[in-house]
This record gives structure tokens, C-alpha cells and sequence, in this order.
């Protein structure tokens, strides 16, 4: 999977990626967490990614 930038993301400020930062290794370690080992990798990727991927598209849960 890969993503592309569109025109409709603006740069980041640097304490806004900061924030996106701490969001996204937030939901990583939520996710490894409910991953045990006799899983399937796959599966731990595929939740990564959704999980990923709301934290990046959907506003911050202080925003909403």
C-alpha cells in the first residue's frame, strides 16, 4: 500500500507533526498490544494499518 500526498493537505507545523507523531506511535503500541505472538503477522499489519490510517485521516478526539 502506498499514499500519495494530495493538493488538499497542507504542510504540517513542526508541534503539528509532533502531535501527528505521538498520535500514530500511540495507536501502534495500542494495536501491538492486542496482538499476541500465535497471530498472524498479517493480521497485526492489517490492524496497524486501519488504525494508522484513522489517526492520520480523522481530526484529533480534541478537535471533534
Amino acid at each position: 500500500m502506498v499514499a500519495h500526498a494530495t493538493a488538499s493537505h497542507s504542510r504540517l507545523t513542526p508541534s503539528e507533526a509532533e502531535a501527528l507523531v505521538a498520535r500514530l506511535a500511540r495507536v501502534a503500541y495500542d494495536v501491538a498490544l492486542r496482538h499476541t505472538p500465535d497471530r498472524p503477522f498479517t493480521d497485526l499489519e492489517l490492524s496497524l494499518w486501519r488504525a494508522l490510517r484513522s489517526a492520520v485521516l480523522e481530526p484529533p478526539a480534541a478537535a471533534r
